[in-house]
């Protein structure tokens, strides 16, 4: 999560000097970045066993989150590859040698049979909107520690995911930019 961090700093405190530079980096938008490679996560029922995404993951290991979706295909929350490691762990395990977790995390975790019970409260409002800047998303990715989020339209549909990979190729194709405008 470092890379993140200074992947903020710079859109922050980029060293641009001239002022519309600096404002270009500071008022980017998901939207500018999103569609910039294309979807790598799967959109799923919420209510779909929990077998069919473990059946994703193990399948294609590109697969870099599931987002779950109601029957108005609106997000309603999101799996991770940590959270099927957790669910393996105590699965195969019973969580021994982990860090402590709560009792009803430990039954909410284990009990899960369908996809949006693996999901914590925390992941369910986890998205980002198309016209978010791209600093809310990295303050989300870094406040939630997820390098992908599902990218929302005003009805709550899934358009797409922003990924770090995408937001790091932006970053760099900008202050390739910029250099080239400098020389």
């Amino acid at each position: 999560m470092e890379i993140i961090r200074k992947i903020q700093k710079f859109f922050t405190t980029a060293g641009a000097k001239e002022t519309d530079e600096k404002a270009e980096m500071t008022t980017a938008r998901v939207s500018e970045v999103h569609r910039l490679h294309s979807i790598t996560s799967a959109i799923i029922p919420e209510n779909s066993p929990l077998e069919d995404i473990i059946a994703r993951f193990a399948k294609d290991s590109g697969v870099r989150g599931v987002f779950l979706v109601d029957s108005q295909r609106r997000f309603t929350g999101l799996v991770t590859r940590i959270d099927l490691l957790r669910w393996a762990h105590l699965q195969l395990f019973g969580g021994k040698g982990r860090r402590e977790i709560t009792v009803s995390e430990f039954y909410r975790i284990v009990d899960a049979r369908k996809a949006i019970e693996l999901c914590n409260s925390t992941q369910k409002a986890l998205s980002v909107k198309e016209s978010d800047s791209l600093q809310e998303a990295l303050d989300k990715m870094l406040d939630h520690e997820e390098d992908v989020l599902p990218v929302l339209d005003s009805q709550g549909e899934i358009v797409g995911d922003l990924r770090l990979s995408e937001v790091l190729w932006w970053a760099l194709a900008h202050g390739r930019h910029k250099r080239e405008r400098q020389e």
